[in-house]
């Protein structure tokens, strides 16, 4: 099982909804995400994943941001009561541990990241029987997991400081945990998706743009190409610089190295037809587009490897 951690903006959120919509999330992704807000985006979401039966991880005590739950929405009460809901938080806090114990649900889950250390052991109910997602820099706590429901989270996404600096790194490693979780002894692997770990609550007006894709090796190994724009002395013309960055990663999508059955998908289809008609509709669907990428061909991976 593949479980990608998103923090809740608004085009994470519209990548999800457009994937389930669409029927391009398979049952093998079980997405989590860290709300940023209580949204109308983030409501329809829920509403979505309810209506299909897909589980969705929700973290209730968020630390990105200052974050104020939904009020008195009787609706999004039931749906947090509903079989596909997952009550995650981060840490193991007695806060945490309370707000876990309000939830009347088989299925909970407990995340750790690399910024955040256990503070209480796993005896301490409802933390026991809790699916437990932990970053590789929480080594000691995975050993003592030994046993348990565990999930490794990475940070896949090696994150530059500036957009041209990937231009330096143009086709790098990205991850082989989805080929060996399983012989490591987790149930489950996670990472945040072609975002990376960094929370960065606003936009800037970029001097490069860069589009990021992943895609699978003939080995199974995932890898990732950035493909950025060329003329990024200064902050104009943003569509221009996109378009400049479109017409390398077409290039590469066109050619006889890309491997369609392997990498092709919903996601890069449309970045095709914004080529073609020329069409520019934000860095914002550009971010959503390389998540849905992302999450599609690794959900045929899974199935292809379950049905193998």
């Amino acid at each position: 099982m593949y479980y990608p951690y998103l923090r809740g903006k608004q085009f994470e959120l519209i990548a999800l909804r457009e994937m389930i919509t669409n029927g391009t999330l398979t049952a093998s992704i079980v997405p989590i995400i860290e709300p940023v807000k209580a949204s109308s985006t983030l409501k329809t979401v829920l509403q979505l994943f309810g209506r299909e039966s897909h589980s969705l991880a929700v973290i209730q005590n968020p630390q990105a941001t200052p974050y104020t739950p939904f009020a008195n929405d009787e609706e999004v009460d039931e749906l947090k009561q509903e079989p596909f809901f997952i009550p995650a938080v981060i840490g193991t806090s007695q806060e945490a541990v309370d707000t876990l114990g309000k939830y009347n649900s088989p299925n909970s889950m407990v995340v750790l990241p690399k910024t955040v250390h256990p503070e209480l052991e796993w005896e301490s109910q409802p933390l026991n029987n809790a699916l437990k997602v932990i970053a590789p820099d929480n080594r000691s706590f995975l050993r003592r997991s030994h046993g348990s429901r565990v999930v490794v989270l990475d940070d896949a996404f090696t994150k530059r400081p500036r957009n041209v600096d990937y231009a330096n790194n143009e086709d790098e490693f990205f991850s082989e945990t989805h080929m060996y979780y399983s012989e490591d002894g987790y149930i489950g692997f996670s990472d945040y998706s072609v975002i990376g770990s960094e929370y960065i609550d606003s936009g800037y007006a970029p001097r490069a743009v860069a589009i990021h894709i992943v895609y699978f090796r003939a080995d199974g190994q995932l890898r990732i190409r950035h493909f950025v724009s060329t003329t990024n002395d200064d902050i104009t013309n943003v569509a221009g610089k996109f378009a400049e960055a479109l017409e390398a990663f077409m290039q590469w999508y066109q050619s006889p190295e890309f491997n369609r059955d392997q990498n092709d998908s919903t996601a890069l289809v449309e970045f095709k037809r914004m080529y073609d008609q020329q069409q520019y509709s934000g860095l914002g669907v550009v971010k959503k587009l390389s998540i849905e990428h992302h999450l599609e061909i690794m959900g045929r991976y899974l199935n292809e490897r379950a049905d193998s």
